[in-house]
């Protein structure tokens, strides 16, 4: 699917149980814009073989994993919350950005074998600038206002108010988001709860490629018919993530259009045909 459309539609059909079913064997725990969409791409590619990954792209054209998430992160039973996430994660090989972040523990736990990425940024400063640029407009009242007609787009906003609140309970910092104390914050958190289980972390960056993760995985660096190793993908820069918003922006401002001009036909055409019929019925009538 076209990557600029891919957070609109989604039909992708997962197979989460019986012969076949994949569990998750590759977590990556790193926050948003630390090259989540091209992980995914790598993730999914034949020579890698960890398809579906999962991703904010399969969450966010669908209502019900919209409700799911959001009834995940406000559950604040552990127990409960891991069998509830079972539906949303099982059959997905491998995850990467949100909702796995905000359940990277729950997760180490479901998933003992899966192997952890901590994907990062090169410095926590060009991770704000890109957060700030990119994602800060899905917490906007600008968001709400215009797109609130569509229900996808209602969840989806109240996804990103209290999803914030869940990370900062975590990783115990109240930060805002986003900042570079809450990066670093985030960060150390991941490697705590990763330590605590005894779990090896590969931290790495998009600049570092293939390479790193291939050995992580235990897996060939991926290469094309004349034997090159292939590029690491580039999914979802800025320029996506513009036209997402205009997207949405458009959506959201042709459908109050509608409702508006809706509301003007019951006004001024609804009545006149109420007061037509009712004169046509009981225009002879004599009392």
């Amino acid at each position: 699917m076209a990557p600029k459309l891919r957070y609109l539609t989604d039909t992708r059909v997962v197979q989460q149980s019986g012969t076949g079913a994949r569990s998750l064997q590759v977590i990556c725990a790193g926050l948003p814009r630390c090259a989540t969409s091209s992980l995914q791409a790598a993730l999914e590619t034949p020579a890698m073989g960890y398809d579906p990954c999962m991703h904010m792209a399969h969450v966010a054209p669908h209502v019900d994993r919209l409700e799911l998430v959001l009834a995940c992160m406000i559950e604040t039973d552990t127990e409960k919350r891991q069998k509830m996430l079972r539906p949303l994660f099982d059959g997905y090989a491998s995850t990467a950005d949100f909702p796995g972040i905000v359940f990277v523990d729950e997760l180490m736990d479901m998933y003992p074998d899966a192997l952890i990425i901590l994907n990062q940024r090169n410095d926590a400063e060009s991770w704000v600038t890109s957060f700030t640029n990119a994602l800060q407009f899905f917490h906007s009242l600008k968001y709400r206002l215009i797109t609130m007609l569509w229900k996808t787009d209602r969840l989806h906003y109240q996804v990103q108010c209290v999803a914030p609140g869940l990370v900062s309970s975590k990783i115990g910092t109240n930060a805002p988001l986003p900042s570079v104390k809450l990066y670093h914050a985030y960060n150390d958190w991941v490697r705590r709860e990763a330590s605590k289980r005894g779990r090896d972390i590969l931290e790495w960056k998009a600049a570092d490629g293939y390479g790193p993760i291939c050995k992580f995985l235990g897996k060939d660096v991926p290469k094309d018919a004349q034997g090159n190793e292939l590029e690491f993908p580039r999914v979802n820069d800025q320029k996506t993530m513009r036209f997402l918003q205009t997207i949405l922006l458009t959506r959201g401002l042709l459908s109050w259009a509608a409702l508006g001009a809706a509301g003007w036909a019951v006004g001024k055409y609804g009545v006149q045909l109420t007061f037509g019929y009712a004169k046509t019925i009981f225009g002879s009538a004599s009392y």
